[in-house]
């Protein structure tokens, strides 16, 4: 049999030599091997054993069948060569591999990968032509498949040098590309970063599962994916896509190694990713930038069933982890209540601004420019640690007095605020719920229910300004219990539903008055000739005192005088009306008789508004006073 053959050989012809299949090796390497072995290449060996090359390549079982009988193999031979090639149906691009299912592109047909010391130890065990000593394994075709399980290197990619159908010449491509330069390829193999997922891998494909491994339970080609992904994430983060073999195969290693462990180790594995990311306080972030390789597997994969798994894991990790808005898709699924909190969703739903969040949570929380990210368990221990501190406003809006009021009350003592370092919630004073409910428990504690009150029982905001009263006074009084009658609308138990009698409330802050006091009006009636309306004016000029009592700046205060100072001023000076009718004389003809005698007023009229004579003076001009 040569290339220049022109006569077909019957079906039922034998080839005189032929190495034994080895374990998994695929029928195109087979069929590459036998063809070195005899002498010619694989396109002419497959045409004149009247094969088709292209169901070959596809793993047809006739075609199958036609291989194996060239070197008469067993039925068990028959069956692993089988197994271990890639194969597929016409127009189905998807692969199947010892019983399994893999995507497209899974199987190489015009490269292949190959461990140098392999080769080198293929050479040295078998005979004939050395380019059909090597031989084929199903790992050196398979994408996931990039270290040598028995060696522990990297595998070295070799691109076919020439391509067929549905294949390549693996004999032909070695004795081209690899054999020339075998040691040198030995040399430099890179060794791996360990055996652990080729070594599973094999071993699932072989059908061996382990109930203990977290991965054994989905499609092998679902699972080696996502190990390869979470791997790719873990090491280089998002935005990263590396092509290198010795990097995918770290990768690869790593991501095994995680997933193998179970669901938990995936968690903290993806806890690690989203903690070394540094997020900018604005701005959007895509979730692949997040999560990276891994989220864009299971996304492009979201139809396929075989990574449910995976994709269950990764979105119940970004729901509790990722501030995501509810409603929103994640792998498929819409969130249906939020999980984590941003800065704007926090303050959002617990009616504070940003700056009062801030001020909230801590600063810390945002310090060197990082995002608020705060989980929604979390965050309401915080607000429950602070739901009983009332801002002025919030204790405005819960009792029905005005913030201004409230600052009232706070000055007068009746609302006491928390300590700075108890407040825990920013700048602004702060009062305690209790504290306030148990404010207005006191001042309704003896309202009598109204439904209809008419004056004089009016709310206290009706009856202050016209008494020039201030709230906190009246407030003080009913605590006090200084007031008989206290009330409220049957309608609520806020401020301005507390109701007062104006009549009383007027008695009670005017006094009774004391037994030393002289009002003007009395003081008026003891002092003859002494107009009402000047008695300030008396005052002033030190002949009268104001009552203890009296506070000038107070217009609610009654005026009155001490009784001592007005006795004292009544036997010490005279008014031109007691002095007229002393004198029995007109007011001109006495200020003219006392002129005469040389009494002089005992005060200027501009200043005291009143003519005054001392009483000693008048004696010496009474009529008559001469001849006596």
């Amino acid at each position: 049999m040569n290339g220049g053959a022109t006569t077909l050989p019957a079906r039922d012809t034998f080839l005189n030599l032929g190495h034994p299949l080895q374990p998994k090796e695929p029928a195109m390497g087979y069929a590459a091997r036998l063809a070195a072995l005899n002498g010619v290449d694989l396109r002419t060996l497959l045409r004149d054993m009247r094969i088709d090359v292209e169901a070959l390549g596809r793993g047809d079982g006739r075609a199958l069948d036609a291989l194996a009988a060239l070197n008469r193999q067993n039925p068990a031979s028959r069956s692993d060569l089988g197994r271990y090639t890639p194969s597929h149906d016409v127009g189905d691009k998807n692969v199947v591999v010892g019983g399994h299912r893999f995507p497209p592109g899974s199987a190489l047909a015009s490269a292949t990968r190959v461990c140098p010391h392999c080769v080198a130890e293929d050479l040295a065990r078998f005979e004939g032509p050395t380019e059909a000593r090597p031989w084929s394994r199903l790992e050196w075709l398979l994408e996931p498949m990039r270290v040598c399980g028995r060696h522990g290197t990297v595998l070295v990619h070799v691109e076919a040098n020439a391509t067929l159908r549905a294949g390549h010449d693996f004999s032909a491509t070695l004795a081209d590309r690899v054999l020339p330069v075998l040691d040198r390829l030995r040399t430099e193999a890179a060794p791996a970063p360990g055996t652990a997922f080729v070594d599973w891998f094999a071993a699932r494909l072989d059908g061996t599962c382990d109930p203990g491994n977290w991965l054994d339970d989905v499609p092998l080609h679902a699972a080696s994916a996502f190990c390869e992904a979470l791997g790719v994430s873990v090491i280089h983060g998002p935005g990263t896509h590396p092509s290198d073999m010795g990097d995918l195969a770290r990768a690869a290693e790593e991501g095994y190694r995680i997933a193998a462990r179970g669901a938990d180790a995936v968690e903290d594995a993806l806890d690690g990713i989203v903690g070394r990311l540094s997020f900018g306080k604005r701005g959007s972030i895509g979730h692949g930038k997040v999560y990276g390789r891994v989220h864009a597997v299971l996304r492009s994969n979201r139809q396929d069933p075989a990574f449910e798994k995976f994709r269950h894991v990764l979105r119940e990790h970004a729901f509790s982890k990722l501030p995501i808005s509810p409603g929103t898709a994640f792998l498929g699924v819409r969130l249906d209540e939020r999980r984590m909190h941003t800065q704007r969703s926090a303050a959002f739903s617990s009616s504070r601004s940003d700056v009062g969040l801030l001020r909230l949570i801590g600063a810390e929380a945002v310090a060197e420019g990082r995002r608020l990210w705060i989980t929604v368990e979390e965050f309401g221990k915080v607000v429950a640690n602070v739901e009983d501190h009332l801002t002025a406003k919030d204790v405005a809006a819960r009792t029905g007095f005005s913030v201004k009021q409230v600052g009232h009350l706070e000055e007068a003592g009746l609302l006491p605020v928390l300590p700075e370092a108890d407040r825990n919630a920013g700048s602004k004073r702060r009062f305690l719920r209790p504290e306030v409910d148990a404010f207005m428990s006191r001042l309704f504690q003896n309202a009598v229910p109204v439904a209809n009150p008419a004056e004089p029982r009016m709310t206290i905001d009706r009856a202050a300004p016209g008494l020039r009263v201030g709230t906190v006074e009246i407030l003080n009084l009913i605590l006090d219990g200084r007031l008989a009658w206290v009330g409220r609308h049957t309608t609520g138990r806020r401020y301005g539903d507390l109701l007062i009698d104006r009549n009383e409330l007027f008695r009670v802050i005017q006094g009774e008055g004391s037994a030393d006091d002289v009002t003007e009006t009395e003081a008026a009636a003891m002092l003859a000739g002494v107009d009402p309306k000047n008695l300030w004016c008396l005052v002033r000029e030190g002949m009268l005192e104001w009552s203890p009592g009296y506070r000038p700046r107070d217009p609610r205060s009654v005026r009155a005088l001490t009784r001592a100072s007005v006795e004292a001023f009544a036997s010490e000076y005279v008014t031109l009306m007691e002095a007229t009718a002393y004198l029995g004389l007109s007011p001109q003809q006495a200020m003219r008789r006392l002129a005469e005698g040389g009494v002089r007023e005992a005060a200027p009229y501009d200043r005291v508004r009143t003519k005054l004579y001392r009483r000693r003076d008048l004696k010496a001009c009474r009529p008559g006073a001469d001849a006596a």
